[in-house]
């Protein structure tokens, strides 16, 4: 069973904000030590494709709806935007973060969809893949070489860094589907919807609100799908909703840039105060005075 995710304040970090923390970052790349980069950051999100390696202890990752534990060896992967939070560190954890940026990433590339293939960017619950001892020792080598690299300023150290982070994503689409093949079909049915509705959920959320839009995706009726979700999570499918829709809010909220009526309307509210009224509902504060 997924465990509800409590959100607090909930920082947007901007890619430019990651970078200048290093003066040896990329300007499409960024690598450091998961304590320096966000680890401590409680909820947030950023911009950037993100892997992160690692290497040492154990953590929690917590993305969007989908709650992860990571022992060492292990790789995992966060698609941009997702509300992320990484927690439960042991004092001998030790993790690399490697961020990077799509519209660099893909020059070159005639596939402006490349990125898409990677099923594990997807926000299946799924981004935690367990190393063997080879395993691991080869992608601290990528990571290794990228470090070096980027210390570098040859003229292809560019394209080494592209190609490197290529291979990588390669080797971990590699590893995802040998671990997957030898994996049991599960038979739960509540489990693949359940699934499925916060895959869905992730992608559509602020379009669409409505838990009939959900059992329609999936062919099922709004009722039998409310009983499976109820069933298999302890909450009904329009807490789900309302969860993801409040995660999106509180990220929003961190925009001092824009007005609250700004946001409401972007979130599709026909009216701020019908938003103001949503918000101090489920949180039991204002907007306003959230953001304060």
């Amino acid at each position: 069973m997924t465990e509800k995710i409590k959100v607090k304040s909930i920082p947007y970090i901007e890619y430019t904000k990651l970078q200048a923390r290093d003066k040896n970052a990329g300007q499409w790349y960024y690598m450091s030590h998961l304590a320096n980069a966000c680890a401590s950051a409680d909820y947030h999100r950023t911009s950037a494709y993100a892997i992160c390696l690692l290497n040492e202890g154990a953590l929690r990752l917590e993305s969007d709806l989908f709650v992860n534990n990571a022992q060492a060896p292990a790789i995992f992967t966060i698609a941009p935007s997702a509300i992320r939070k990484f927690s439960d560190l042991g004092i001998d954890y030790e993790a690399r973060i490697l961020f990077f940026r799509k519209e660099v990433f893909l020059e070159g590339q005639t596939d402006i969809n490349y990125l898409d293939k990677f099923d594990f960017f997807e926000k299946t619950g799924q981004q935690v893949v367990s190393l063997n001892a080879a395993q691991f020792q080869q992608f601290r080598s990528y990571f290794d070489l990228i470090h070096e690299k980027a210390n570098e300023t040859a003229p292809h150290t560019t394209a080494i860094i592209r190609s490197l982070i290529n291979i990588i994503l390669n080797e971990i689409e590699d590893v995802h589907q040998s671990q997957q093949a030898g994996q049991p079909v599960t038979t739960d049915k509540g489990d693949h919807i359940l699934s499925r509705f916060k895959t869905l959920l992730s992608s559509h959320f602020i379009q669409e609100s409505q838990v009939s839009f959900y059992a329609g995706k999936m062919y099922l009726t709004h009722k039998y799908f409310s009983s499976l979700i109820k069933q298999d999570s302890g909450k009904t499918a329009g807490e789900w909703i309302s969860e993801m829709l409040l995660l999106e809010y509180k990220v929003r909220l961190q925009d001092k840039s824009q007005s609250i009526a700004q946001i409401a309307y972007d979130l599709n509210f026909s009216d701020p105060s019908h938003f103001g009224k949503f918000f101090k509902k489920h949180t039991g504060m204002s907007p306003l005075k959230y953001r304060s």
